[in-house]
């Protein structure tokens, strides 16, 4: 997703210092969450659990979300209130930290992971409870060339499984499974070559690489401060056995043991596929990366509102 227009900024550059106006909601009708409540559930719900301060409450598609954030951020917000998934949030962070106005990513989407970056172990109702009192601060994330991320970014064959998610989620998914059988060898001769700042080069066949603990990217445990580093995570999974040993060892937070696994935390890395393209998910979006990339740590990343207390921070 690109970044705002030279326009917008200018227009906008001023919003930091006059940002007095109430609170701005926007939902992404397309989240999954979002598609299951439906619209008017949540119109209901910021209504009855929500602060007094709600100006407005927008709902979009994912097409249209960039421009109807920009236009809120026009609006000189106190804040806005994203309700969607991990890329709705991250689209907003990224579209709105250039203009000065923070982000409050609640959670509406599969994973939410961060939403719980923000608000902890909360569900919806418990967030839009705490909109009333919080304050504004940074996130800290990472850098691959000129795109961002805030909760982990994945390299290497495996990351293109993304597009097999839909079918895979189905109950009964048998077309899903099919293609996954059918993709496999690819990924599993696929090799990604990553090293961290004056250390020998290493390859693996994936590398995940999270902001702070891989664990609290995946959802299992939280961290108790603001992350200072990556920790990066390179496994070589070379046939079926391999993949379900290094996922059921993860499930169980023992992957750090396994021999095919090499962790490491470090600020800044550079990544290199063997093919001309890098496979990457990026807080959950899929992209065709060059092939050379480099991966950097920023602590002042993405400007966001949190709430006073959380639920066991991260």
């Amino acid at each position: 997703m690109q970044g705002p227009t030279l326009t917008h900024t200018r227009r906008a550059s001023d919003l930091h210092e006059r940002q007095s106006g109430g609170l701005v909601v926007v939902i992404n009708a397309d989240a999954g969450r979002v598609r299951k409540l439906g619209p008017k559930t949540l119109r209901s719900l910021l209504r009855r659990l929500g602060p007094a301060d709600i100006a407005k409450v927008v709902t979009t598609d994912r097409h249209g979300i960039r421009d109807c954030l920009i236009d809120a951020a026009l609006q000189a917000p106190r804040a806005i209130a994203m309700i969607g998934g991990d890329g709705t949030a991250h689209a907003a962070i990224e579209t709105l930290t250039p203009l000065g106005v923070a982000t409050i990513p609640l959670p509406g989407g599969t994973m939410n992971r961060l939403s719980a970056r923000v608000f902890g172990r909360a569900s919806l109702e418990q967030c839009i409870c705490a909109l009333g009192e919080g304050e504004v601060g940074y996130l800290a994330g990472g850098r691959v060339n000129e795109r961002t991320f805030f909760v982990a970014a994945g390299f290497g064959g495996w990351m293109q499984v993304q597009s097999l998610r839909e079918r895979l989620r189905k109950p009964v998914s048998i077309a899903g499974l099919r293609a996954l059988i059918r993709m496999a060898p690819r990924q599993f001769a696929d090799r990604v070559f990553w090293a961290s700042e004056g250390a020998a080069t290493l390859c693996h066949s994936t590398l995940i690489v999270g902001v702070g603990r891989i664990d609290t990217a995946l959802g299992f445990g939280l961290e108790r401060h603001e992350p200072a580093l990556f920790e990066a995570a390179g496994a070589d999974i070379r046939g079926w056995g391999d993949l379900g040993w290094v996922t059921g060892a993860a499930m169980v937070r023992r992957w750090r043991r396994l021999k095919r696994v090499t962790a490491l935390s470090t600020r800044v890395l550079r990544v290199e596929s063997n093919h001309e393209g890098t496979p990457a998910l990026l807080d959950g979006e899929f992209h065709m990366l060059g092939r050379v990339n480099s991966v950097t740590f920023e602590p002042k990343l993405g400007l966001v509102w949190a709430p006073t207390r959380r639920r066991a921070p991260w």
